[in-house]
């Protein structure tokens, strides 16, 4: 049976991808996920994926003196995914991209596909795409500036199509429309304390089901508000909301929009490279989703950017309709070619 190495990971956005693929894959080949210790080693554990962790090394855009020495600290990690992919055997490896998956495309001798999930590809990406057969990309625009770059949009989970409507589980009574609040999965404090104090006036309105990210705070649960770190059964999550309000991860963008739910995006600005502004104004550019910053953001606007988004839902969802986002089916037979 040929094998495949899942390479990636740090947040959601470089794990799930992954898992979508291996739940297309796993009948047919062995598959084996090859990461650090962040979110991707319990992911997997919980699916019980073969997991072999390996030393990993993160460029800190937040701390520029930290980076002198990841040059030499890379290089320790890539003998130790060299160890890892010498046990393993792969016949291919697919790369999810970040720092995590990093030092195994480094270090793989096997054919490697990447994956770039955001309108411009990041650090890792651009060091790995001459160790790639071809480098996957989740928006047209990014694959037309990579030379071996090929649009197919992203990866997602195919269960997410078949969610079951449930505010009862979130302690609502299903009377109001439904406001879902996604911080990410490492969560957003600035958006979260936003919304926390926005909750007076959008309760008159919404039942509120705030996912705060772990270890973030949000508002004392109450009656029409229901905070949660994190939620292993996005199906249902997404089921049950009738609106949306989250960062601009290419992943939850992805998802919003292939289940074409009305979504409010609030990119990150700050402690990033400008890739959630960029996925957000192309999708805001294209009328799928409405954009917001958070500067501009008070309980007022909103309440107004709600009621835009609830007044011309039908515009949103012909827009949404529109755009290629799910490229499971595409990515998992450009795998099964390669192998």
């Amino acid at each position: 049976m040929k094998t495949i190495v899942f390479a990636g990971g740090g947040t959601a956005g470089h794990v799930m991808p992954n898992i979508a693929l291996y739940e297309q894959l796993k009948t047919k080949y062995s598959c084996v996920y090859v990461g650090g210790d962040g979110m991707e080693q319990n992911i997997c554990r919980q699916r019980g994926i073969p997991f072999y962790r390996i030393n990993t090394v993160k460029f800190r855009r937040d701390a520029l003196l930290k980076n002198i020495g990841v040059p030499f600290k890379l290089h320790a990690c890539v003998n130790n995914a060299k160890a890892a992919l010498n046990e393993i055997k792969p016949d291919i490896v697919f790369s999810k991209g970040g720092y995590a998956a990093l030092p195994v495309v480094l270090a793989a001798k096997c054919p490697v596909l990447s994956h770039e999930s955001d309108y411009s590809p990041g650090l890792a990406t651009k060091l790995a795409k001459r160790r790639s057969a071809k480098v996957l990309c989740a928006f047209e625009p990014c694959a037309q500036k990579i030379k071996n770059g090929l649009y197919v949009g992203t990866p997602l989970m195919q269960n997410l199509y078949n969610g079951k409507r449930s505010p009862a589980d979130y302690g609502l009574s299903g009377n109001k429309p439904i406001l879902t609040v996604i911080g990410g999965s490492s969560g957003a404090a600035s958006l979260n304390g936003i919304i926390t104090d926005s909750l007076p006036e959008l309760l008159k309105r919404f039942d509120v089901i705030h996912m705060t990210g772990k270890n973030k705070q949000g508002g004392q649960k109450r009656a029409g508000y229901f905070p949660i770190e994190f939620e292993s059964d996005m199906a249902k999550l997404y089921a049950t909301s009738d609106v949306i309000i989250t960062r601009a991860g290419a992943n939850a963008l992805a998802e919003c929009i292939a289940l074409k739910i009305p979504t409010i995006t609030v990119p990150l600005e700050k402690a990033s490279r400008g890739d959630q502004v960029q996925n957000a104004e192309y999708y805001g550019n294209l009328g799928a989703v409405n954009v917001m910053h958070e500067k501009d953001m008070t309980a007022r606007s909103i309440l107004d950017a709600l009621s835009e988004l609830t007044n011309n839902k039908q515009k949103y969802v012909s827009a949404m309709s529109k755009i290629k986002v799910d490229g499971t089916k595409r990515i998992v037979e450009i795998i099964e070619s390669l192998i």
